[in-house]
Formats: structure tokens, sequence, C-alpha cells
């Protein structure tokens, strides 16, 4: 499913990614929890857990105090508070920015070419990563001398750190090398240049601040400083993967999944943490966690319309190009049914809110019984849909994105393309989504006599008018759901409550919620499925303004920046004696 199919998309360049009104006005701030987590199945939902006599949706996850286990605090204490180690790191995530690696849709697969020298001599951009692994080197000589260091596919990383129990399965942690390119004509835009990766105003500046060479320097500093201590020996194997082109193909990633499916075998990680939303978002003074524990699946609908030709002063009624604009438009007035069920994260995260913050009783009433009333499921999906920014969250996206057809003034198209591109939710399925898609090319094709062709097979014979084919380009399924209460959720979330309620904020009263979100978005892990059922999309964080995350003047602030390698600094500990 994830090989490269870059040299099949017909298309060139294309880019891969009845209560009253007033009810809804007073509910509408509780939907600002939806949006603003960038990159936010089976889904291991309990209808009703029995807590110290009570039933509970979302039973709170126990902190967990990890200083026992630390073999340092005093350094602990210096992650968070020294602000001349704070401001070394920034400088080391500043200097990874001024390697530019970015990628782009059309860029050759690495495994083109036997050697390097050929392919860069086909892909020159290629060469920018080389530079970036000598840069790793340079800043990280501890890890590349104490870990093994191997390179996938030419460019990704794979770093093990060698656990003396063999019967622990390893913890893995993910971030990805490559930035999403900058368009010339907007540098003028930017604060600072984008690869300049200038510190200024508390913040960190450039493409790749906050996606992701933050996690993935944060992840290399706290290795290096436990080789640096030279205290800690880990029990448990501790890997570091990072693709190539998370925003691109992929490839990277897929490279990776073989590798250590190969040498480890199915589900055989103890863990996953990748990129994802960071920090936390507040409801009526409660604080929640919200990891991605599933993605939305992705399907791009590439559909072609053939016709008969010829010169433009005696046209038919409809050229291909106007039939197609035709099945554009029954698309857009046929969208997708909004569904949402226990096995979709944002039920449980609504849950937790539902239980946890004090919202008013009604609207607690119709979360709660949402998925066992039909009226309150009803009434729940119409006001999430209100609001484009929450409606995707439980809805089947399909965005028509790119359109071509037709090649001079004076004679008649004789052919047309549209590329549809759908991100799928966890109750969908490819099949359900482009069965859907089917049915207006159906529709539209018995309206004007034409054939269809779907995935090679005819369903209507072509006519004298012409015909459709319709065609699937990287499907994807919605990820499965990571299990929630299990040992790993319990840890993790236990230990994030720890980093907030008692290092971020020690003379505070605040409550967390560690609690499940819904990524709509894709990263690497949609290639990591088989390794593990424990997968979680989240950083470490504080929350704040947009961080310009794929547009100008991204950046990411230092004191966010240095919770990453507090975070992992005690948690790779932690889990080293679970």
């Amino acid at each position: 499913m994830y090989t490269d199919k870059t040299s099949q998309l017909p298309l060139a360049g294309v880019h891969h990614s009845p209560p009253s009104r007033l009810w809804w006005s007073r509910y509408k701030a509780l939907l600002v929890l939806l949006p603003g987590f960038y990159f936010l199945l089976t889904y291991h939902q309990v209808p009703l857990i029995s807590t110290k006599g009570t039933t509970s949706f979302c039973p709170e996850v126990a902190k967990i105090n990890p200083l026992d286990v630390i073999y340092s605090q005093e350094t602990l204490q210096m992650l968070l508070h020294n602000q001349t180690f704070k401001l070394e790191s920034a400088k080391r995530l500043a200097a990874a920015i001024q390697v530019p690696t970015e990628v782009h849709d059309d860029m050759l697969n690495p495994n083109t070419t036997d050697s390097y020298d050929d392919l860069y001599k086909l892909e020159p951009a290629w060469k920018n990563f080389e530079f970036f692994h000598s840069f790793l080197e340079e800043t990280y000589p501890l890890v590349h001398k104490h870990l093994k260091v191997e390179k996938v596919n030419k460019f990704s990383l794979v770093f093990t750190w060698q656990g003396s129990d063999s019967t622990k399965k390893p913890l893995m942690l993910t971030a990805h090398q490559d930035v999403v390119p900058v368009q010339k004509e907007t540098i003028p835009q930017w604060d600072y240049p984008p690869f300049e990766g200038v510190i200024a105003n508390g913040s960190v500046h450039g493409r790749g601040a906050s996606d992701c060479k933050n996690l993935l320097t944060g992840l290399m500093d706290t290795i290096e400083l436990l080789l640096a201590e030279g205290q800690f020996s880990p029990e448990r194997t501790v890997i570091l993967a990072f693709g190539y082109d998370e925003e691109s193909e992929g490839t990277g990633a897929v490279a990776i999944s073989e590798f250590l499916l190969e040498r480890y075998g199915k589900d055989s990680m103890y863990q996953i943490i990748d990129e994802g939303g960071s920090g936390f978002t507040e409801q009526n003074g409660v604080n929640f966690i919200l990891p991605a524990t599933a993605e939305k699946g992705h399907l791009d609908n590439i559909i072609e319309l053939y016709t008969p030709g010829g010169h433009s002063s005696v046209p038919p009624p409809h050229t291909s190009i106007g039939i197609i604009s035709e099945l554009v438009s029954l698309v857009e007035k046929t969208p997708f049914d909004s569904i949402i069920t226990p096995r979709n994260p944002v039920l449980g995260m609504l849950q937790c809110v539902a239980e946890h913050s004090d919202i008013d009783k009604s609207m607690k009433s119709t979360i709660l019984k949402a998925h066992v009333d039909k009226k309150a499921n009803k009434n729940l999906l119409k006001y999430l849909s209100k609001e484009i920014r929450t409606k995707y969250l439980v809805t089947t996206s399909q965005a028509t994105d790119i359109i071509s057809g037709g090649a001079k003034a004076n004679a008649l198209p004789e052919h047309a393309q549209v590329l549809i591109n759908s991100r799928v939710a966890v109750e969908e399925s490819i099949k359900s989504t482009s069965d859907k898609i089917l049915g207006n090319v159906l529709s539209i094709a018995h309206r004007f006599d034409l054939g269809v062709y779907f995935e090679g097979e005819q369903l209507l014979a072509p006519t004298e008018n012409g015909y459709f084919n319709y065609t699937l380009f990287s499907p994807l399924e919605p990820a499965p759901v990571t299990p929630m209460y299990s040992d790993v959720w319990n840890t993790f979330g236990g230990s994030l409550r720890f980093l907030y309620e008692d290092l971020v904020f020690p003379q505070d009263d605040k409550k967390f919620v560690f609690a499940p979100y819904l990524s709509t978005g894709n990263t690497d892990t949609k290639c990591y499925w088989d390794l593990t059922a424990n997968i979680f999309r989240y950083m470490p964080g504080f929350p704040g303004p947009d961080r310009h995350v794929h547009s100008v003047s991204e950046f990411v602030p230092i004191e966010s920046h240095s919770l990453i390698v507090a975070f992992y600094y005690y948690y790779i500990q932690l889990v080293d004696k679970k």
C-alpha cells in the first residue's frame, strides 16, 4: 500500500494531503477544544467503567511520580529552569533549521539508484539530507559513538540504544527530518529568513521549527545528555527512528517499518510516540492533555473523462470539461453524512470534558448518552457539524483540489480530469468512500450516456459519447485506535500529568485530564501499525498562538521546546523499569 507510486500518478505535479439556536450559542465554547491540534480502529471505549463505587466514562489516569526511578533530580530541575541549557538546546534546533531538508511530492525515491552520486545527479535536493546527517553526527557525538546508527533506504535514520533485557519490548520514539518547501514568493512575508534559524523574542524561527525538527533535536538532546552523564544503562532498548519524506510520500517510514519488522517482528514495540498535538487545552478550569490516538484515512479519487474531439465551432451541448464540472457540482451537493460512535476518539474526548469539567447539565447528558441514544447522537452531530473546524472530525471530507482538461482554444477537449481528495472518517472505509463517489460518477454517466471504468473494471460500456475512468490513488484506511486504560496508556498519561502538575505548575491547583483525540491528517505512524497497537501522536509543550506550521514565519517558543527534553529525560528512565 505504501510503495512509491509517484510515476503512476496521471496528473503531473499533484500535491498530496432540533434544539434552539440559543442552545447552540451557549455551548459553542465547548467546541474550542476540538480544533487547533496539528496532526491531531478498534477503539477500546468502555461505555461505563466502575471506579470506587461510581460509574465513569473517563476514569482519571493516576499521576506517576518518576523521581524515585530517575538517577538525577538535579538534572531534571536544570532542564526545567536553567536558561543557559535551554538556550544551547535552542541553538542546536536553530542549526538544524539551517539545513534546508525540503521535500517535494515528485522527488525520486532514494532507491532509484544504487549510489548516492547517481541519485544526486538525478535528484540534487537529496544532497541536503547527507548534510543534515553530518550535522547530527557533529552535534551529537556521543549518540553516534554509543548507539547503533543505521541508514535505511539511504536517508532514513534508525538509532538503537540496546537494552540489557531482551524480554522487554523496545520503546520507539520518532520524528522526521524533512520539511515542507518554502515558496520563494512568500519569503518577503517571513519575520525572519526561513532557513537562517533565528533565535528572537523567546522563540526559534524557521521552517521546521515546529514541524518537526524541534522534536527530532529534542530527542537527540535527551539521549546525548543521558550518555554524557553516564549513569543510565537501559534495560529496555530505545529506538529513535527518523524518516525523510513524511511531508510527501512517506517512503522513508515505509523503509523503517520494513527494516524493524524484519528485525523484531510484529507487535514488537512497547510504544511508539510521534509528532502530534502539543501541550494542553483548558476548558472551564480543567486542562486536557489530548494525544491523537487515531488518524482519519486518506484517498485521492482520480476521475478522467474521455470524449470525442472536434472543432470548437460545432460543439456538443456539453464538452468533457462541462460534464466533469457537472460531476464536481454533484459531488459537492451530496456530502458524506456525519457519524460519531465510540470508535471515534473525539467522542471519548467529549465524554472526558462532560465528566470532568463544569458544563451545562443538558449538554453533559447529550454527550454521555450519544453512544446509546439516537436522538442525543443526532443532536451532538448537529452541533459539531455547525463549525467547519469540527465537522470533519466526524465526517469524511471531499475536496476538489485539481482539475484539468483541453489543449487548444479551437479544439474540443478530448480529455478532462479531476482529483478529489478525501480524508476518511474513522467509522468509514476506502470502500464506503469510493462507493459514494462512484455513485456520483454513475449518475452523471447515465445522464450523459457515458461508459464507466472503475479500477480497471468495466461497469458501463463506453458509448459514442465517451467514458469515465475512475481510479484510486494513495488509499489509506483509518488508523487502528490506540487502546485506552492499558498499562502503556496509564504510564504515558500519568507521566504527562506529573510534568504539568508537579514540574511546570507546582504552585497552581491545576487539574489535568488525559484523554484521547483524533488527527485529521497523517504522520509517519501510518506505516507503523504492525509494530504496536500503542501509538501516540503528541509532543509536550505549552499552549500558545498559532505557530504557523506549513506557513510563513514558522516558530516554536524555547520554553515549549525545553519541555520535550525534560519529559523524555525522565520518561525514558521510567519506562525502562516497566
